[in-house]
């Protein structure tokens, strides 16, 4: 969610603050930036990964204590609701088995919306904290990272993979990947058509994780850079001289008038109060503002409260979206390992 910007007084750098990992050289032992490398941890994502799990577990443990015969609470009722829909999903997909499947798909889907959910937080609330306690570099989005949506989708296919093998035996793995897709009943044609079997098994094995992992950073990412461009709307007024008490006033003004344009349109009766009124002050104050009539500070102040509410209530969908997706094509994958052909 975009919010007013932090101490940095150009969008360039601003940018680059916000997607700069704070980052640990496992060699030296030492906080790097910017350092790309097989031995650089990128810490933030790692705690965040790490702390987003935990809560999970905390949930979940807390629903299995509370759960119980006789009607359940609010809490444990949703839970169940997780639990009923990703158990569906599986049953759909996946008809072997495996009973580790399902646990693994809540467990899947849970911990990535639960990451993808911290894109729902102010860009600089958690970084500006940081900053008081020393920390130069703070992103909070794990799904933002290619090595944790890499990590997770090359975990998935490694289990799947593991998997195959005891689904079908070394045999039935060893003949798809040499007679299949292509076979012939000549033994020197199949022969010839081994290499071929053995090259498109691979890309077909290789594009799973890789597809997997990066669409859901590729929309991660995307998210969180229109949070970031969003709250460049107000970035000019972090510089010193711009910190005037008529900007200032300007700004909380105009952002007030937001939350009340936002309001008026889902709760306003009538047309005046429900329509006509929250439009007039939508499209009507930043043209105001590009015309000078309203000050600019206050016009930017508006538009960015509107248009982040608007991308806010959009990627909503996205972040349960992408969650979905990684989840259900986790169970499409272990019921491909286990799919004898």
């Amino acid at each position: 969610m975009a919010t007013e910007a932090a101490p940095a007084h150009d969008a360039g750098s601003y940018i680059l603050h916000h997607l700069t990992f704070l980052q640990l050289d496992l060699k030296t032992w030492k906080i790097v930036e910017g350092q790309p490398g097989f031995w650089i941890l990128n810490l933030d994502s790692v705690f965040f990964s790490v702390f987003l799990a935990l809560v999970y577990f905390i949930i979940f443990r807390i629903a299995a204590r509370k759960a119980h015969s006789g009607v359940p609470s609010r809490f444990v009722n949703f839970i169940e609701i997780c639990i009923e829909f990703v158990d569906s999903q599986v049953k759909d997909a996946y008809h072997h088995g495996a009973k580790f499947v399902a646990p693994m798909a809540l467990t899947v889907g849970l911990w990535i919306f639960l990451m993808n959910f911290m894109d729902m937080l102010p860009v600089d609330l958690l970084p500006l904290l940081a900053g008081k306690a020393g920390l130069e570099h703070l992103r909070i989005l794990p799904s933002a990272d290619p090595n944790i949506t890499l990590a997770m989708s090359i975990t998935v296919f490694v289990t799947a993979f593991a998997y195959s093998f005891r689904a079908k035996s070394f045999k039935g793995v060893g003949s798809e990947f040499l007679f299949h897709p292509f076979g012939a009943k000549n033994p020197i044609v199949q022969a010839l058509l081994v290499p071929v079997n053995f090259l498109l098994k691979c890309v077909e094995e290789l594009s799973k994780p890789i597809s997997q992992g990066l669409r859901l950073f590729g929309n991660m990412y995307a998210g969180e850079i229109i949070f970031i461009l969003l709250a460049c709307f107000t970035l000019s007024l972090s510089a010193p001289e711009a910190a005037t008490p008529t900007n200032l006033a300007s700004f909380f003004i105009f952002a007030a008038l937001a939350v009340a344009t936002v309001v008026l349109f889902f709760v306003g009766k009538g047309r005046v109060w429900g329509v006509f009124l929250p439009l007039a002050l939508l499209l009507g104050i930043p043209l105001c503002g590009l015309i000078g009539i309203v000050p600019a500070a206050g016009a930017s102040s508006f538009s960015q409260i509107i248009l982040a509410t608007g991308w806010t209530l959009f990627h909503i969908l996205i972040i349960s979206l992408q969650a979905y997706i990684f989840m259900v094509l986790t169970v499409v994958y272990m019921a491909m390992a286990a799919d004898h052909h």
